[in-house]
């Protein structure tokens, strides 16, 4: 079941060969993959896998940006995941972050 992404076949065969065309997902879904290894089952003979960054936040311009050799293989489900794990983390890193707002009455 092999699916090989339309605009980049060269980009994603090198990191699917690289990634011995299994998911490289370690845990940054949430899932702990002890039941494989530590390291997601999933292949390119049982499900489409994606060639993205490992920082799942960075905006489409600067992830285009990134050289093959630094992409790596994700399954969808282990990418939906890690994306929004990697988001919250950001959110609240940013909460974290900004000052409070002045008070109405300084005592």
């Amino acid at each position: 079941m092999t699916v090989i992404p339309l605009g980049t076949p060269r980009a994603w065969a090198a990191v699917m060969s690289a990634a011995g065309h299994r998911c490289q997902c370690t845990g940054a879904c949430g899932s702990k993959h002890s039941k494989s290894g530590l390291r997601c089952d999933e292949t390119t003979d049982h499900a489409p896998l994606l060639a993205a960054p490992a920082d799942l936040t960075l905006s489409t311009v600067a992830a285009a940006a990134v050289p093959v050799a630094d992409l790596t293989a994700w399954c969808t489900g282990c990418h939906r995941k890690a994306t929004a794990r990697q988001r919250a983390d950001a959110r609240q890193r940013a909460r974290q972050e900004t000052p409070e707002p002045s008070a109405l009455f300084d005592l």
